[in-house]
Order: C-alpha cells, then sequence, then structure tokens
C-alpha cells in the first residue's frame, strides 16, 4: 500500500502542475496569443515547472537528511561514551509516555540490547539509521518532477489536438476532470474529505483559469488603445557621405 502522505505530496504537485498551466494557458489565450504562443507557454510551464519544483524538493530532502545524519553522528558518540545513560533516557521517556517503572526498564534494556542506535534515534527523534528509499532526495525530486508534469500534461495536450474555437470550454473541463481526479485520490488514500477536497480544488482552479482568461483579455484590450510607435527604417538608414 502507498504511503498516505506520499499520495498527498503527489496531489499537492500534481494540482500545482493543472493550476500554474491553467493561468498561463487562459493568460495568453484571452489576450489573442496564436495556437503556436500558447503552446509553447504551456510546454514551457510544464518543464520549467517541474524541473523547479524537482529542485526545490530535493534540496528540501537533502537538507533534511543532512540533519539526520548530524544526529545519528551525535547519537552514536554518546551511546559510545555513556551507553548507561542513554538507556535510562529510554527508560525515562517510556515512564513520561504511561508506563510502570518496571515494564519501562524492560523496554528499555531489550530495545537497547538488540540495536541501542536505532532505539535512540527512533524513540527521541523518530529517526531511521537507514533512510527509506521513497525519502531519498532523488525520489523525493523524481515525485515531484512527475507529480508537477502528470497534472500539467493533460491541459497542454488540449493545444495540441482541440481546435481554437473550441479550447477554452475544452480546457476548463479538462481543469475540472483532472482536479476532480486528484481530490479523489487524495480522499481515496483518507487525506481529507472527499467531496469538500474535490469542490475546493475545482473552484480554486476554475476561479484561476476565468481570473487569468480575463486578465489577458484585459492586457489585449489595453494594448489595442496604445499608441502604436511606427519606425520609418529609412531614418535609420545613414545616408552616404560625400
Amino acid at each position: 500500500m502507498v504511503d498516505a502522505s506520499i499520495v498527498r505530496k503527489w496531489v499537492l504537485d500534481a494540482n500545482d502542475g493543472i493550476i500554474s498551466t491553467t493561468g498561463i494557458m487562459q493568460g495568453f489565450a484571452g489576450a489573442g496569443a496564436n495556437e503556436q504562443t500558447v503552446l509553447f507557454a504551456a510546454v514551457a510551464v510544464m518543464v520549467t515547472g517541474g524541473l523547479s519544483l524537482g529542485g526545490a524538493a530535493y534540496a528540501e530532502a537533502a537538507q533534511d537528511r543532512a540533519a539526520e545524519l548530524e544526529v545519528i553522528k551525535r547519537e552514536r558518540e554518546l551511546i559510545r561514551m555513556s551507553p548507561e545513560q542513554q538507556v535510562a533516557e529510554l527508560r525515562t521517556h517510556y515512564m513520561e509516555r504511561g508506563l510502570e517503572p518496571a515494564l519501562a526498564a524492560q523496554v528499555a534494556d531489550q530495545l537497547s540490547a538488540k540495536d541501542p542506535l536505532a532505539a535512540q534515534l527512533e524513540t527521541e527523534f523518530g529517526i531511521l539509521e537507514d533512510a527509506p528509499p521513497a525519502t531519498r532526495p532523488l525520489a523525493v525530486a523524481a515525485r515531484g518532477v512527475f507529480g508537477f508534469i502528470s497534472g500539467a500534461l493533460p491541459l497542454t495536450l488540449t493545444v495540441v489536438f482541440v481546435p481554437d474555437d473550441w479550447r477554452f470550454l475544452v480546457s476548463m473541463a479538462v481543469v475540472v476532470l483532472s482536479l476532480m481526479a486528484t481530490g479523489l485520490v487524495s480522499a481515496r488514500a483518507g487525506v481529507g474529505h472527499p467531496m469538500r477536497s474535490v469542490s475546493r480544488s475545482i473552484l480554486i482552479g476554475l476561479f484561476i483559469g476565468l481570473l487569468s482568461f480575463l486578465a489577458g483579455n484585459v492586457f489585449d484590450l489595453v494594448d489595442q488603445f496604445l499608441p502604436q510607435s511606427e519606425v520609418d527604417v529609412t531614418e535609420l538608414t545613414p545616408s552616404p557621405s560625400p
């Protein structure tokens, strides 16, 4: 079974791809851009957004792992210098969690006898000495790139396969279906209320798409009323020297 936290992160990344691509596409379309320009903008957002998200996720995961390694190094040194004190800390921890002193001592002794470092790390800090593959920086970065692109790709394909006259309506329908799919996946993984998460995502996506389209129309309208400066090429051509 897939970890719910991984599913939740994918949903967030996919929603970023959906909403970012929606805003760019509808903004350019509202400004009267041609098909090639809209397609270029959508592909640029999909690629650069995915890479940016993956890079940020990698940096964050690498920093977290580096901090964990420092904790592991410090705990290993403390166990080497004063193993009895570390067992006493475990005993105190379990007593504070509600165990009887005798039972807390038994648990601490058994855990420390098997793997004292793992017992300290997991009990005090909630970390593991060997990071699971899913939490390694490269895996986290790859999931970020995949999540963003998987959200942006359906909208980008509408530019390729849908005629101009229908593109706005079809792209908004794709937004609704995509956000509905991510909301249902999130709810299926036990993250949030199904109807609430789906409706919230759809409303945000529609709002961003419509607002971007209107903003593009406004820019197009303003551009039509701005004075167009015409440059006479003959004035820029240097006259021949006598």
